[in-house]
């Protein structure tokens, strides 16, 4: 089974655990750009997430998957169709 595959631009959220100040925090933490590309294996627009898989062992059997937001995404760009 061919599975879409696409690039997704989102927004990271960001911690620290170490001592700042009120002005560097404000100054230097943002959410982070980030880039992942893998398998699409949830794109239901009633839901408020999608799922990525990085890893795909066939039919039914995948690892590694990461779920993003969709408050959090930029923009998905198709790689490959599924089909």
């Amino acid at each position: 089974m061919k599975r879409k595959i696409v690039e997704v631009k989102w927004f990271d959220a960001q911690t620290s655990t170490f001592p700042m100040t009120i002005k560097e925090i404000k100054e230097e933490l943002k959410p982070l750009e980030s880039l992942s590309v893998g398998y699409l294996i949830e794109d239901d627009k009633n839901k408020n997430y999608i799922v990525l898989s990085f890893l795909d062992f066939g039919e039914d059997l995948t690892k590694h998957h990461q779920v993003i937001p969709r408050e959090m995404i930029k923009k998905i760009k198709i790689i490959r169709d599924g089909k």
